[in-house]
């Protein structure tokens, strides 16, 4: 026998279901939680250079860490062109990225939210940022082939510094953060 209802009068018929609500707005929150998180990732990305030419953030850094490692030009030049042959794959995944963001920012906004379409819609944007983060992986396996094992120690080295610095940027509330 269910007493649910009987033994939780949040979730009473005669209170429309307070729980069913709690989770339709948990839903709605996620879900646009989501939308943003994919506008903001979209926009680094694009910052990164993944649809512009060489003076993107990520080129910018890849060329700095290649640069402490002590990369020679002939790496470098062979690191660029992976780049390159990946920057087609990425702009597009993007591109679809951002269709579906705003297809989820429709449905958001619409007269009747439609919690099974968002959901789809959803799913679809998780499955791109999924060939996004292959293609990305590619392109990482490809480029540490290129260098030597003690430069991709020193690269992960590096790399994690700048982990560490973003990190500790963040716990302090640095710009954007909001008020600690």
């Amino acid at each position: 026998m269910d007493t649910t209802n009987e033994l939780d009068p949040d979730n009473s018929p005669a209170r429309g279901g307070r729980r069913s609500r709690r989770f339709s707005r948990r839903l709605l929150a996620g879900v646009a939680g989501l939308a943003v998180v994919g506008a903001l990732s979209f926009s680094v990305a694009q910052a990164r250079g993944f649809g512009g030419g060489h003076e993107g953030f990520m080129a910018f850094r890849m060329h700095k860490i290649l640069d402490k490692v002590g990369a020679t030009d002939a790496q470098k030049a062979q690191i660029k062109t992976i780049w390159e042959g990946l920057r087609p794959q990425l702009k597009t995944l993007h591109q679809q990225h951002a269709a579906l963001r705003q297809q989820i920012t429709q449905a958001m906004t619409a007269s009747t939210i439609d919690a099974a379409a968002i959901e789809k819609l959803r799913q679809q944007s998780v499955s791109v940022m999924d060939k996004v983060s292959a293609v990305m992986t590619q392109g990482f396996v490809e480029t540490a082939r290129v260098l030597t094992p003690e430069q991709r120690k020193q690269a992960a080295a590096e790399i994690e510094k700048e982990r560490e610095n973003r990190r500790a940027h963040f716990e302090e509330g640095g710009p954007g953060m909001g008020e600690p």
